[in-house]
């Protein structure tokens, strides 16, 4: 059945911790060129971008709205200056710092379930979004996060936008989870790395963001630890590449493959995010015209279709 209007465009932003600072210049991009939308789904860092655009429509605020978030208190209190620090990974200092890092990890990871609670997310994501709840935002969005007990993913669209957008963005192992129920509920990206496949069937045309990190060549330092996190990062990959398939337009902003923790570089994924959409435009104009060309065609023939059907 089609729908009456307007053919609908909608956008999709996946999760990355600080890589989600790309989606913020792919949106200013694609609305400097005149790129406009009717939904947004986002999962983790993209729930956070996604929400704050529902809620207000305008790019340029966001940007701003999170620098002055960098140089908070809000944002301090989170630790994430602890996780990565830059500097030559194969130094002596590195390696030593390194060993030292795997190890306190495997060790905390042994006797604790998380690092950050739950109530210094939610004040951080409290200075970022402007309104509280679903109904306040000036377009439709949907926001997910992941049952870590069964892997299913959750869908929120109504109510409370911040335990929602909190709720989508709790890292697993970092931030605190939340309990409802049997339910165990931690990320959107680990169940969901990029959300196109719920926004496909409310849309008539769909534009997915994909910030994920790349496969680097070789592996700094070969031992268990790596081996692991290799092998996670290998099928994560895989998975949100088949996602993707699902999009009628991908951008893919140059991340720099950094980890999701590294905040210094906000202003240049800000920048490469910026330069993937006006890179994209062109292709994208003449997608979305090619597109709304076949819909309408379909939808004229559907309609002679009907009337031509007697009792």
């Amino acid at each position: 059945m089609f729908k009456k209007g307007k053919q609908t465009i909608g956008i999709a932003l996946g999760g990355g911790g600080t890589r989600g600072a790309a989606h913020i210049g792919v949106l200013q991009g694609l609305h400097r060129g005149g790129i406009r939308f009717d939904r947004v789904v986002g999962t983790s860092a993209g729930a956070v971008v996604g929400a704050m655009y529902a809620a207000t429509m305008d790019p340029e605020w966001i940007e701003q709205r999170f620098k002055d978030f960098l140089v908070s208190e809000n944002f301090k209190n989170l630790g994430t200056d602890r996780m990565v620090k830059d500097r030559d990974p194969h130094s002596p200092m590195s390696q030593i710092a390194k060993r030292v890092r795997d190890q306190f990890v495997l060790i905390m990871s042994l006797n604790k379930t998380f690092i950050l609670k739950k109530e210094r997310l939610k004040n951080a994501f409290s200075f970022l979004l402007p309104v509280k709840t679903f109904e306040e935002l000036k377009i439709s969005l949907q926001v997910t996060a992941t049952d870590i007990q069964t892997g299913e993913y959750q869908i929120y669209s109504s109510g409370d936008l911040l335990e929602a957008v909190v709720q989508s963005g709790s890292i697993p192992g970092y931030t605190e989870p939340t309990y409802s129920g049997d339910k165990i509920i931690v990320d959107g990206g680990v169940g969901l790395p990029n959300p196109v496949s719920i926004l496909k069937p409310l849309v008539d045309f769909t534009i997915a963001v994909d910030v994920k990190r790349t496969i680097v060549p070789d592996l700094a330092d070969l031992n268990i630890y790596e081996i692991l996190q290799r092998s996670e990062l290998i099928g994560s990959t895989k998975f949100l590449d088949h996602l993707l398939k699902e999009a009628d337009f991908v951008i893919r902003p140059n991340t720099m493959n950094i980890h999701w923790s590294q905040f210094n570089y906000f202003n240049k994924l800000l920048e490469n995010g910026r330069k993937s959409a006006e890179e994209s435009l062109s292709a994208l104009e003449k997608k979305i015209s090619k597109h709304k060309y076949l819909y309408n065609r379909l939808k004229q023939w559907f309609v002679r279709r009907n009337n031509s059907v007697t009792f």
